[in-house]
Parts: structure tokens; C-alpha cells; sequence
């Protein structure tokens, strides 16, 4: 006498639901998803710093007491995406290290 199928048997009614050639697991990556939102974070704060700097009459500006940078609308957006990259770099590094270790805890 033979079982129902159930919703995860395929065609030939065999446990594993895979159709037949298809492989076992599909890993997809989220990646570009994250790049893409690292560019629109970087040419935000490009565009912010540009419009802070051109509505700000101020010849230079301290950053953290330790660097001057002038205050001209193209060093200001250029501090903002340098900053921003830098900011999202380190964290996207710290994920990329951290994924390497949490590998068997998903298996």
C-alpha cells in the first residue's frame, strides 16, 4: 500500500522534493543588495556634506580637534564619502568575519 504524497515529495513521490538534476541547496547572496546600499549611503553624505558646506560661510573646519579640512563644498563632500566608506567598510569587514565563524551553527 503506498503513502500519500506530501507537499515536499516531488513527481516521483521520493522524500527529498528536489526535481530531478536540481541541486541539494541554493545559496544566494545578498552582496549586491549591500553594495548597492553602501553607494546610496556614500553619494548621500557626498550630497549632504556639498550642500551643508555651500550654505556655510566658514573658510576651514576642525574635524575631532585634529585634522583641518578647508571648507569648500567639494572637500566637504569628499570628507562625507570618504567618511561614510570608511564607516561601511569596517562594518561590512566585521560581518564578512564574523560569517566565516557562525558557519556550522546554520548547519
Amino acid at each position: 500500500m503506498r503513502e500519500s504524497a506530501t507537499a515536499t515529495d516531488d513527481a516521483d513521490g521520493d522524500e527529498e522534493g528536489l526535481i530531478e538534476g536540481e541541486a541539494e541547496t541554493t545559496e544566494a547572496s545578498g552582496r549586491p543588495y549591500l553594495v548597492g546600499a553602501a553607494a546610496a549611503v556614500t553619494l548621500f553624505a557626498a550630497a549632504a556634506g556639498y550642500v551643508v558646506a555651500a550654505n556655510n560661510a566658514v573658510p576651514a573646519v576642525t574635524v575631532f580637534g585634529a585634522v583641518t579640512l578647508p571648507g569648500s563644498p567639494a572637500a566637504m563632500a569628499l570628507y562625507g564619502a570618504v567618511l561614510s566608506l570608511a564607516v561601511l567598510g569596517t562594518l561590512f569587514g566585521l560581518v564578512t568575519v564574523a560569517s566565516r565563524f557562525d558557519d556550522d551553527a546554520v548547519n
